[in-house]
Order: C-alpha cells, then sequence, then structure tokens
C-alpha cells in the first residue's frame, strides 16, 4: 500500500485503487498511527486525539471498535497491538512523509557537494510529493496539529534549499514568481523574502527587490516592532550598491547569462506530440479562462502539480478543447509536449495500458528501445525522474478512469497535465484535480462554428435553416461538425433541405450518419454504451421511455421495476459516463440526441411488451403519487376509481399538504406529458393522473396547463368509451373554459355534461355541473339565471344528502343575493351555507361563505365586521394553495379598508392581489391596478362591492 500525509489522508492500494476510510474517528486514528509508523502509540494519546479532555465512559471499548474496523481496512498484519499502545506497521517507501524526509537528505547531502543541479533535482522531486496542506481536515486534533506544523516547516525549509540551488544555476527568472507566491503567504520569512531580493535583483529589477525590502521593514515593524535581520539588511545595501555578484552566473564560455530554465543535456529529446489543431474552434472562452488561471496561479504550484480534467459526453468537444488550449500554452512548456490517446471508449481497441502508454511517453523522450523497463514499476520510476526537473505538458486523452491516468502522472510540480474523459473521474478529483465540464454550445456560438465551416455569405442566406439546424443539434458541437462537413461537400445543396432531412430523422440519429466511425454519432454514442454494466445499460434503454423533459430517480426507479438502491447505482454510472446531465437535486434528463440514441436501443433490444410494461409503470408511478398528494391538499375532491399499481411500483409517500405541492410543483412538466403520452394506448392512466392534477392546477392559476390535460383525459375517455369520466371532464373544462373568459364554450360543455349525466342517471354528476354552470353565468354578470342554476344544484344536492356540495350551492347564492344588492338575506343563507360547510370540513367553502359575508357586511356600513370575514377566509384559504381566491378576498379587503378610510392598509391589500393576479395572467388584475393608480392620483369613491366570482363548485 502507498500511504499519504503529504496533503488529505490518502491510502492507495498496489493497484492504484483508493482505500476507503469511511468516519473521522478513524480517519483520526489512522493518522495519528502514521505519524509515529512503526511504533508503538499510548491509548491514552489515542484517546486525548480522538475525544479530547472529556472522553466518553466506553472511550476504550470505541477504540477497540475503530482498530476492528481498521484492520478490516488494512487487514490484520498492519496494525500491532503492543503493552504500550496500538501500532501501524509500514514497510519501507511506503509512507510519502517518509520519502520526502529521505529525498530532502539526498538533497543536504548534494548542497554539501556544491552540486547545485543535483540538489534542485531532489529537492523537486521530495516537494512534489505533496498534495496539498500536510494532515489537511485534521485541524484543531491533539497531536495532528503538531505534526503538521512540522512538516510543514520542514517543507518550507526544502524550498528554501531549493530556491538556493537554483539561484546558484541562474533560474532566476523561472522561480521568481514562486517566490513572490509564498513571500506573500508567509510574510515573515525572510529567507524567502531575500532570496525574492536576489531574483528580482539578477533580473535587472532593482526597484522591484528594494520595494520587497521596504515591505518587509514595514511587516516586521508593525507586527513585531522589529528590524530585518542584519543578512537582508545587508543584502538590501547590495542591491542598492549594484552589487555584481548579485547577477546569474554566465554560460560556460563566459559569452553570457546562464539559461533561465533547465540546463538541455546534449541527448535531451523534446517531444512535440500534440495533434493538428481542429479548424473552426469556437466558443470556450470560460473553460480556456479556467486553464489559462490554472497554468498562472503560481500560489499552488510549490505544492503539487497542477491537474485538469475535461469532462462531458460524447461529441461535446474534450479533445478540440485541450489540443486547442495545448497548442496556444505550448511555448510555455519548454522542455516539450506529450500527448497519448488513451482509447478509453474505442469500439475496436481496448485501452491503452498505462504501462504501454508511459513506454510511449518514454520514448518520445529519447529513451532507447532496449533501455525501456520491462515492469510497470521500473517504468512509472523512469517517467518520473525523467520529468522531474523539466516543465513538460502531458495530454491525456480520453481516458477511461483515473485507475488508468494515474501511473502517467508525473511527480514534478512544474509539469501540467490536462485529462479528457466522458467520465467525471471522481478519483482524480478527489485527490486534487480540477474538474473542468463542458457544457452545451449556446446558439450563437453554433451559428459561428457553422459560419467557420460554411462561410459568412451562405449562413446568411438561410438564417431560417441555421436556426432549425442549430435546434436539431441541440448544441453539441459533434453533430454541428458533422452537418457542416455535409453541406461543405455538397456545396450547391440548399441548407433548408438538410434541415427538413434532419427534422424528418427526428426520432433517429440517421441525419448524423457517416462511414467514419469516428464522426457517426451514432458510433460514438455506443463507445459510452458498450462499457455500461448490465443494470445501467438497460436504466438508459427504459429512461428514455420516460415522459418528462427529465425524471426524478423515484419515478426512474419504478420505471425501471427495480429496486431503490439498484436504480440508484444505475443513475450514478449513467451521471458519470456523461449520458445523463443532472438539471436539478435528484432529477435526470437526456440531451436530445442521446434521448433519440437510447431509443433506437430500447425498440432493438428491449420487446414491445417490456417497453409497455415500463411505460405502464412509470404512469402508475405518477397516478398512485399524485392521487393521495392531490387529496392532502383538497380532501373534499371528488373521489376518482383509480387502477391498482403494477408490481415493482414504488410511489412517493408525501407527508403532508406542504409535500405534495412542492411534488407537483417539481413534476409539473412532467405531468402535461405523461398525460399526453397515456392518451394513446394507456387511456385510463390519462384520465386518472389528469384528475389527479386538477386541484393543483386550478389553485395555482395554471388554467391553460389545466385545460390541456383534461383535453387529454377528454380523448382518453371518449376513445375507452368511458361516459361518465367524459361527463365528469367536460363539466371542468367548462369551468376552466370560464376562468379563461371564453363563455361560450364553457355553456356548451355544461349542457352537453348536463345531458350525459342525465342519461346515466347520475344525480350527483348534474348537481356538480349545474353548480359549475351557475359560477361561469355569475362570471359573465348574468345574476338572476346564475341564481336559478345554483338553487337547482342545491336541490339536487340536497336530494341525495350531499352536504358538502349542498352547502357549496347555498353559498353561491349567498353570494349571488349580494350580488343582486339582498345584503340581509345574504347573510341569513351563508350563515345556513356556513353550517353545513364546517360539518362537511369544506375549507375552501367556509372561506368562500366568509368573503360573500364580508361583502354583505362591507355593503351594510359594518366595515369591522367585514375586515373580520374577510380576514376570517385569508385564514382558511392560507393552506389551501388557493391563489386566485387569496386575490379576490384580499382585492375586497382593500376595499374595506377603503371605506373605513385606512388606506395604507388598503394599498398594501391591493398590492399583494395585484401581486398575485399578475402572476397568475388574470384579468382581475387590471381593475386592481386601477384602484391603486386612483389611490394615488386622488381619494377615490367610496367602493360599495367589488364582485368578482368565487367558486363553489367541485373541480
Amino acid at each position: 500500500m502507498k500511504f499519504g500525509l503529504l496533503g488529505p489522508l490518502a491510502i492507495t492500494s498496489d493497484e492504484g485503487r483508493l482505500v476507503e476510510i469511511r468516519g473521522r474517528k478513524i480517519r483520526i486514528l489512522v493518522a495519528m498511527l502514521l505519524c509515529r509508523a512503526n511504533q508503538p502509540v499510548a491509548v491514552e494519546v489515542l484517546t486525548d486525539a480522538l475525544w479530547g479532555l472529556k472522553p466518553p465512559r466506553q472511550a476504550g471499548a470505541s477504540l477497540r471498535v475503530y482498530v476492528h474496523h481498521l484492520r478490516q481496512a488494512l487487514g490484520d498484519a498492519r496494525i500491532d497491538r503492543r503493552a504500550e499502545g496500538y501500532g501501524l506497521l509500514v514497510r519501507p517507501d511506503e509512507l510519502d512523509v517518509d520519502r520526502f524526509r529521505g529525498l530532502v537528505a539526498l538533497g543536504r547531502d548534494a548542497v554539501s557537494r556544491q552540486d547545485a543541479g543535483e540538489a534542485s533535482r531532489v529537492f523537486r522531486a521530495a516537494l512534489a510529493l505533496w498534495r496539498g496542506p500536510a494532515l489537511a481536515g485534521f485541524d484543531g486534533v491533539d497531536g495532528l496539529s503538531t505534526e503538521a506544523y512540522s512538516l510543514e516547516e520542514l517543507r518550507l525549509d526544502a524550498l528554501e534549499q531549493r530556491f538556493e540551488a537554483e539561484l546558484t544555476l541562474g533560474w532566476h527568472r523561472e522561480i521568481s514568481p514562486e517566490l513572490r507566491a509564498l513571500s506573500t503567504r508567509h510574510p515573515f520569512r525572510e529567507t524567502i523574502r531575500g532570496q525574492l531580493m536576489r531574483a528580482l535583483a539578477g533580473r535587472g529589477l532593482g526597484a522591484e527587490a528594494v520595494a520587497v525590502f521596504d515591505e518587509t521593514r514595514r511587516i516586521l515593524g508593525d507586527e513585531f516592532g522589529l528590524d530585518p535581520s542584519p543578512q537582508l539588511r545587508e543584502l538590501h545595501l547590495s542591491i542598492l550598491r549594484d552589487d555584481p555578484t548579485l547577477q546569474p552566473p554566465t554560460s560556460g564560455d563566459g559569452t553570457g547569462p546562464a539559461p533561465a530554465t533547465r540546463p538541455r543535456a546534449p541527448g535531451d529529446v523534446v517531444p512535440r506530440q500534440l495533434p493538428a489543431q481542429m479548424t473552426g474552434f469556437v466558443g470556450r472562452s470560460r473553460h480556456l479562462r479556467q486553464l489559462e488561471v490554472m497554468l498562472s496561479d503560481e500560489r499552488d504550484r510549490p505544492v503539487a502539480m497542477p491537474i485538469a480534467t475535461i469532462c462531458g459526453p460524447a461529441g461535446i468537444g474534450k479533445t478540440t478543447l485541450a489540443v486547442h488550449w495545448a497548442h496556444l500554452a505550448a511555448d510555455r512548456f519548454p522542455d516539450g509536449q506529450l500527448y497519448v490517446n488513451l482509447h478509453g471508449f474505442d469500439p475496436i481497441r481496448s485501452p491503452v495500458e498505462p504501462a504501454a502508454a508511459i513506454g510511449l511517453f518514454l520514448a518520445a523522450l529519447g529513451v532507447a528501445a532496449r533501455r525501456i523497463p520491462v515492469s510497470s514499476a521500473e517504468r512509472e520510476s523512469l517517467y518520473r525522474s525523467l520529468l522531474a526537473d523539466r516543465r513538460v505538458l502531458v495530454v491525456l486523452d480520453n481516458a477511461h478512469d483515473a485507475g488508468q491516468v494515474r501511473p502517467l502522472l508525473p511527480g514534478n510540480a512544474g509539469c501540467f497535465v490536462v485529462v479528457t474523459s466522458r467520465n467525471l473521474l471522481a478519483g482524480l478529483v478527489a485527490a486534487g484535480a480540477r474538474p473542468i465540464v463542458l457544457d452545451l454550445l449556446t446558439a450563437d456560438e453554433a451559428r459561428h462554428l457553422l459560419r467557420r465551416r460554411l462561410g459568412v455569405q451562405r449562413i446568411a442566406a438561410e438564417p431560417a435553416a441555421v436556426a432549425d439546424i442549430v435546434a436539431r443539434c441541440g448544441g453539441l458541437p459533434l453533430p454541428l461538425c458533422i452537418v457542416a462537413s455535409r453541406a461543405a461537400v455538397l456545396a450547391g445543396f440548399p441548407l433548408s433541405a438538410l434541415a427538413d432531412e434532419l427534422g424528418q430523422a427526428r426520432r433517429t440519429l440517421d441525419g448524423f450518419a457517416s462511414d467514419d466511425a469516428t464522426i457517426d454519432l451514432r458510433a460514438v454514442f455506443s463507445w459510452s454504451y458498450r462499457v455500461l454494466s448490465d443494470r445501467a445499460a438497460r436504466m438508459f434503454r427504459l429512461l428514455a421511455l420516460h415522459p418528462g423533459p427529465d425524471a426524478a430517480a423515484p419515478a426512474a426507479t419504478s420505471l425501471a421495476g427495480v429496486p431503490p438502491s439498484q436504480a440508484r447505482s444505475a443513475l450514478a454510472e449513467l451521471c458519470a459516463a456523461n449520458l445523463l446531465s443532472v438539471p436539478g437535486p435528484g432529477r435526470y434528463a437526456y440531451h436530445d440526441l442521446v434521448r433519440a440514441y437510447a431509443i433506437e436501443l430500447a425498440e432493438s433490444h428491449d420487446s414491445a411488451a417490456d417497453r409497455d410494461d415500463a411505460v405502464r409503470r412509470v404512469l402508475d408511478h405518477y397516478v398512485h403519487t399524485a392521487y393521495p398528494a392531490t387529496l392532502s391538499i383538497d380532501p373534499t375532491q371528488t373521489p376518482t376509481a383509480v387502477d391498482p399499481p403494477q408490481p415493482g411500483v414504488a410511489p412517493e409517500a408525501l407527508a403532508d399538504r406542504q409535500q405534495a405541492l412542492a411534488w407537483f410543483e417539481a413534476e409539473h412538466a412532467v405531468i402535461l406529458r405523461a398525460v399526453a403520452r397515456a392518451v394513446d394506448g394507456f387511456e385510463s392512466h390519462a384520465w386518472q393522473l389528469a384528475w389527479s392534477a386538477v386541484v393543483y392546477l386550478d389553485r395555482g392559476g395554471h388554467w391553460q396547463d389545466k385545460m390541456t390535460v383534461l383535453c387529454g383525459a377528454l380523448a382518453a375517455a371518449r376513445r375507452a368509451g368511458e361516459r361518465t369520466m367524459e361527463a365528469r371532464t367536460l363539466r371542468s373544462i367548462g369551468r376552466t373554459y370560464g376562468r379563461l373568459h371564453q363563455y361560450d364554450k364553457a355553456y356548451e360543455c355544461f349542457r352537453e355534461a348536463i345531458s350525459r349525466y342525465r342519461d346515466l342517471g347520475n344525480v350527483r354528476g348534474q348537481a356538480h355541473a349545474a353548480a359549475s354552470y351557475a359560477e361561469i353565468l355569475e362570471y359573465e354578470g348574468r345574476y338572476p339565471e346564475a341564481l336559478a342554476m345554483s338553487e337547482e344544484a342545491y336541490e339536487l344536492s340536497r336530494s341525495i344528502g350531499d352536504p358538502l356540495h349542498e352547502g357549496r350551492a347555498l353559498g353561491t347564492i349567498g353570494y349571488l343575493h349580494a350580488l343582486l344588492g339582498e345584503y340581509e338575506q345574504t347573510i341569513s343563507v351563508c350563515r345556513r351555507a356556513l353550517d353545513l360547510s364546517g360539518k362537511a370540513d369544506d375549507t375552501v367553502g367556509q372561506a368562500g361563505v366568509c368573503d360573500s359575508l364580508g361583502v354583505a357586511y362591507q355593503n351594510l356600513g359594518r366595515h369591522r365586521d367585514a375586515v373580520a370575514h374577510y380576514r376570517r377566509a385569508l385564514d382558511l384559504l392560507e393552506e389551501t394553495g388557493e391563489r386566485f381566491y387569496v386575490a379576490l378576498v384580499l382585492s375586497h379587503l382593500g376595499d374595506a379598508y377603503q371605506v373605513a378610510g385606512e388606506i395604507p392598509a388598503a394599498r398594501h391589500a391591493w398590492r399583494r392581489a395585484l401581486a398575485i393576479f399578475t402572476t397568475l395572467g388574470a384579468r382581475e388584475a387590471e381593475g386592481v391596478r386601477g384602484k391603486l393608480l386612483a389611490l394615488d392620483d386622488k381619494p377615490a369613491a367610496p367602493v360599495t362591492l367589488v364582485a368578482p366570482t368565487k367558486s363553489r363548485g367541485g373541480r
């Protein structure tokens, strides 16, 4: 094993696999034992580190449990139990701290022999072992903080000795950025400050060197009341005198200064392996800046070698970006650029073994074939030794996983590594690599790419066709390049014809086919699919059948019909392979072209019966989650007969109304598409899901969406011959037309619904339809007709003993009396309605009756009673999600406040009402806006009645 303390705690197996040590206490235990490797650590010392001054009563037993877990992770032979305590046995060269100390000793020996070149090489190799601050993550742990400080001091001492050697070699220019960054981070370290002054002076920047001294003197004086050391003061004087000894040493023939970079030996080879740049590179400015920042950020360079991982799905342009930037940065790597295609997802070749890749690199670095070691370990050692004091850019393209990459990483902080992969390479990121995740091209960038490939005139001539092509390619560079290549070959072919061809093949990838597998989109996607596990491959295919724009993990679980743990594992694998994206927490989506590929696979690999079963399961999931959710929002909702779910379906359990509303909000777009999918072939799901969603859609003011799902439910009911469901849906469509102020269509739906119910002998349905009919008549201001229809609904409800709808109909009758100016009668009727609604536990009905009473009291001049009833209505509506009715009551409340002369309160109520109406796109917003404008211009005339309607009927 390899054990690492020079950075976050890290343990890797012989194969390069990370050994996970879970739990902070166990990690502290490992770190404590490694700090005293091969020596017993007293139980008392370990206890203090784990629990501080107040260990629990069972600390000894807990420690034994932690040791037991450690034995399981590392092996019994690793843990030594003696009378003095516990020890962790580490073999020579397994612990990075031991390797670091050994290299530092060799570096000091080279200094004593005045071999500056060897000293620089060895110190750089030692410092390359650091992955971050020593024992990172263990701040404040007794025993570890002291050790971390000691190691940090040793690191700084090694840095100072390395800089001293490199100043002797004349590398003033190369080390100046590192010295400047370190002097900022360690302002009291006079040795580093002095070395920075010497490096600057040696470059002819004497004024900057003097400024460093002045800053040092000020910092030491402000913090400690001290002057700089005599040595630093003497150096300052030497700089002021322009002492020639401060200049870098000259080259061997004395003709000029020594080179600013590592002297190159006669036999050195400078590899230039970067492939040619792709033509037409566009966009990616943000990602190019990220790479530039990593390269120019000298603050991290002394600690660890920079590694950038460029990740993203197939066709996103990872290699193009890496190669483009590598060419831009090549001149900053004077010792060469190494490149290898690791073929991590090649359909024909196996992924390149790390040892083989290192063999290619060694050959590129000038190592004769007969001198390339046979064993992997020896190859790695030689590779890192050759790069130990060089500045080389290493591009590792198309990596399969972190294990393929780790052996190819140089040990030198002066090198820079860029890795591209379809996978996220989480292991490298956890070890300090910086991820760059590519996103899709914007529409402007996509047009720019086509313009670069096809010319300005051709693009300008067919803007509509270009927009269509850009949309079809969905921001993926590869399909854009494929289309551009075809258009370039067919120079006389109109772009509109290509766009039409892509449109005709929108469910397939035929429009992006090619004889060359590297640019055939179907083939490129297949390279990622081939390496999936069987579970992930099945999830990839079936998830394409999901009707929504994205899917939550529970829905994916039901769709696949597998346990949640298996579903989560498969989804994680697909995300790691960049075949799925994560548009929000716990939600998964395809790129449109990837979905098209997945659908092709599903149709070729999974039988029609298996595909239908998957769709049925996911529709069951939504029905059996949505229906209980809608009942928690409105327990008075008319019951809907729901078929039992298929085996494998795991509906979501929503604890309360708030969770139900949040679920509907998250699944809003999915439900619309699910109903549309169910209309053809899954008819019962269409109306069951539609009726499970209408309460949320209605109360949230999503009336166009409500109309969409109800029309789908109506089509499904008619196709299945479900007359009762057809009548119920017609009634609800009529109410929705009323919301949208399309009254003629609303009346037509009500008349048809009442006729259907009458033919079926369904009195309850007739009552509900009559109540809804009355509601729309009220909307249009036809109050006498509305009153007659409401009385009919009341009598029908009373005849079948339906107190809920009897109370709602009575409440509407009371409100209509108010609209007709019969306020005393309103109060009498509404009191009876309030009693019925209370017995039926109808919160919305009670709120409506309270609002009607408020209107009556307001017009009778009893303003306090009016305000009290409006506030009671708002309290009742608060938990229902009935935003439209909340706004109506707020509008009425503002009227009451205005009449009472409480203008600030009126303005506040109207503003709240206006905000809700505006959000809902309701016409009532204009009336409220007019009140507010009149209030600001001059005192408005007293308001006698504001009469937008309230719902008294069911959905």
